[in-house]
């Protein structure tokens, strides 16, 4: 009895570490995310990714505080829209 107890705790433990590891956005984002999940991304994910991607396609505007504010404005309503493909057509 003792020995299934363990079992099942130790699988539950590992279940929890690959649950928890692959919630933790080891691939962040990038310019083939989408709008949607740069949405659901945290506030320093979406700032780190709009930096890069920035940097990236020669558009510093997007890098201001009057600038960042345009990518969740823009994506909020083209959730299908890739980061690569707003900086693509951006402006800046």
């Amino acid at each position: 009895m003792i020995r299934c107890k363990t079992c099942i705790v130790g699988t539950l433990a590992v279940a929890f570490t690959v649950a928890t590891l692959s919630s933790c956005g080891s691939g962040g984002l990038s310019a083939s995310s989408s709008c949607q999940d740069f949405m659901h991304a945290s506030s320093e994910e979406q700032h780190e990714i709009v930096d890069r991607l920035a940097s990236q396609f020669n558009k510093p505007d997007y890098t201001t505080p009057l600038g960042e504010p345009e990518v969740p404005y823009y994506c909020t309503a083209n959730p299908s829209t890739t980061l690569g493909e707003f900086f693509q057509k951006a402006e800046g």
